[in-house]
């Protein structure tokens, strides 16, 4: 997809009502390395599904008002592509008060160049503050309260009561999930930040998707120099998971031994014969490796006896040690345990 492409495409997706997560409607100048995507995300209005929750007591319709959750911020997150520090996005008090909590978040997106910009807001909740705050609204919507269905006009008493029921029942929940609002509404904030992402959204417009334009790296893989790199950059991943040893390392070189190619013998089906216990033990550690763990093993036994393993590789016509089915590195690794490590006696004198 081309500038002229996504750019037409976003003005779409304005036009449509959509809710873009960027500053701007448009991308320019981007290297040959790099393309834009779009990625969209739908929320549900429906609180039951976990995305939203009710910014105020406003009846249900069109024009009533949403606050994302945290479920909710995640996925616009994972869409935009933010990055959250998992060390300083944290709670931030030292939570010695039970009536106050802070937390911290910091996220950053990537930008064409490969730099994350970063952003850091703080939320935090007095529940002291918070229970007046509760008290003043429910002391105005008691001003109306109505009792036997509407019949009569509440009492004082009843409008005392009817207020401190509701705000306990509130704080509570707030005490409940305190950790979960402060986070999602310090995350809220680096979003706001980051992306124009709106404190509160109506039904009507979590009707439409959150539209995100990214910038990714797409190299043209064409290109002999970047094929090069990208098998580079693959061997040093592998070589940093399975150790300094890498795949393409040269066997120590020995005298040659005469043997029978492959294709004559069955290597999966040796003779059978009484093996010793840590014999028994590396073959059942053999068995259990995957196809490269299978393969390092058998060169690493090759090393230990001197076996010209190029050499065998070079009689049997196979490319590499992966180019074996695994009943053949299983029968191979099996012989090789048989042999005896440099400066013993052989076991046999039957060449593999």
């Amino acid at each position: 997809m081309t500038e002229k492409d996504i750019n037409m495409q976003l003005e779409t997706y304005k036009k449509q009502g959509c809710n873009l997560l960027m500053p701007s409607t448009t991308i320019a100048g981007l290297s040959e390395y790099h393309q834009p995507v779009i990625e969209t995300v739908k929320l549900s209005s429906d609180p039951n599904d976990g995305d939203v929750y009710a910014h105020d007591d406003a009846k249900p319709g069109p024009d009533k008002k949403w606050r994302p959750t945290k479920q909710a911020l995640m996925r616009l997150s994972v869409c935009a592509g933010v990055i959250w520090s998992p060390t300083e996005s944290r709670r931030i008090d030292n939570g010695s008060d039970r009536n106050y909590i802070a937390y911290k978040a910091v996220g950053g997106i990537k930008k064409a160049d490969g730099q994350p910009v970063f952003f850091s807001a703080e939320y935090d909740l007095d529940f002291e503050v918070v229970a007046e705050e509760l008290k003043t609204n429910y002391e105005q919507k008691a001003k109306w309260l109505k009792k036997d269905n509407g019949n009569r006009q509440a009492t004082d008493k009843e409008k005392v009561e009817y207020v401190e029921y509701c705000v306990n029942r509130d704080l509570l929940q707030k005490r409940k999930n305190k950790l979960k609002l402060c986070e999602a509404g310090a995350m809220n904030r680096v979003l706001r930040m980051l992306l124009g992402l709106k404190q509160t959204y109506t039904t009507k417009e979590l009707e439409q998707p959150f539209v995100m334009a990214r910038i990714v790296f797409r190299p043209d893989f064409n290109d002999a120099e970047v094929k090069k790199q990208f098998v580079a950059a693959s061997i040093k991943a592998m070589t940093g998971i399975y150790g300094p040893a890498a795949l393409d390392q040269e066997v120590r070189k020995s005298e040659p031994i005469d043997v029978t190619p492959i294709h004559d013998e069955d290597p999966g089906k040796p003779e059978p014969e009484a093996q010793p216990a840590a014999e028994e033990s590396a073959m059942i550690d053999f068995q259990n490796s995957d196809d490269k763990a299978q393969c390092l093993a058998i060169k690493g036994r090759a090393e230990v006896t001197g076996y010209d393993l190029m050499d065998y590789l070079k009689r049997t016509q196979a490319a590499n040690l992966l180019a074996f089915t695994a009943e053949q590195r299983i029968g191979l690794f099996k012989h090789l345990l048989t042999l005896p490590e440099k400066g013993e006696q052989p076991k046999t004198n039957v060449p593999y």
